[in-house]
């Protein structure tokens, strides 16, 4: 009789009943770290979506720290990061849910170094940088401006600089909520440069009164601007991933956002959001009509 109910019933198209499967439930995972990388994170999960319309990703604001805690709380499946996990991240991690995280990078970004329209430099070396966090002026640069440290592109800059967290003086560093009061302090502050990152920055620097400066290497007398391509080629010496992160042994939702992420597919759809992929560096390509060798 019941089989005869139900394929009598599914039969009747419109009033009828079935029993519910797999297919039926949208499954949620939740990623924290939207303000990382807003147009990439838009562009990825739109696709992703499209491509599984049962699987629906819920997007949280948030830097490192708070992608990391998400995580380590099972309250986010994935995170995004602006560097690696540290150790005793790890740790705290491992005694909290006896997990570790695994991250990937998926994306490819510069530093910036922000300064004001009327800053009488146009470019600063690495060592300039490094003599700022030794609490020396650099080029009438007196003040430098970064988002909170929790976001994740302070650590990426040190490390950069050769220096770790705790063995920099930051008597010439002010500490801001995020990027955009980075920007704002910048513009109100001619004699001072700021920090952030390319995958961020408004196309209206001149608008508010700013340009980014180009960074000398330690090694060479061209300095570069933070482009396109001179990130791609490894020219300009300021850069940083953008990481997935997710637990090693968490949801499998969630591994497979993150293994979608890092696919060439994935990579594809980060290179159309207007960021360099993690995966796929820029090369020099030479046409010519003669056999190669001839």
């Amino acid at each position: 009789m019941v089989v005869f109910v139900l394929r009598g019933q599914q039969a009747q198209r419109g009033i009828g009943f079935r029993l519910p499967n797999e297919s039926d439930t949208v499954t949620t995972i939740k990623l924290v770290g939207r303000e990382l990388a807003p147009n990439v994170v838009a562009r990825m999960v739109a696709n992703y979506e499209r491509e599984y319309p049962k699987l629906h990703v819920v997007v949280g604001d948030g830097g490192s720290v708070r992608a990391l805690e998400a995580i380590a709380n099972r309250q986010a499946g994935v995170g995004l990061l602006y560097r690696p996990p540290t150790a005793d991240e790890q740790k705290l991690i491992k005694s909290a849910v006896g997990d570790t995280v695994v991250y990937f990078p998926i994306a490819l970004g510069g530093i910036a170094a922000v300064a004001n329209v009327t800053l009488p430099a146009d470019s600063v070396a690495l060592d300039d940088l490094r003599g700022i966090l030794r609490n020396e002026p650099a080029d009438g640069i007196e003040m430098l401006y970064a988002p909170d440290p929790n976001q994740g592109l302070w650590g990426a800059f040190l490390e950069e600089l050769g220096y770790g967290e705790g063995s920099v003086e930051t008597a010439r560093v002010t500490f801001l909520k995020d990027e955009t009061q980075v920007l704002e302090a910048v513009a109100a502050d001619p004699a001072s440069i700021g920090i952030a990152s390319t995958m961020t920055l408004p196309d209206t620097l001149g608008v508010l009164g700013l340009r980014t400066l180009r960074v000398l290497p330690d090694t060479g007398s061209v300095a570069f601007e933070p482009g396109y391509e001179q990130i791609g080629y490894g020219e300009y010496p300021l850069y940083h991933y953008l990481y997935a992160a997710c637990l090693s042994n968490g949801s499998i939702r969630a591994a497979m956002f993150v293994s979608h992420l890092t696919s060439d597919r994935g990579q594809r759809q980060v290179e159309r959001a207007g960021v360099l992929p993690a995966r796929q560096t820029m090369r020099q390509i030479y046409l010519t009509r003669k056999p190669v060798g001839g």
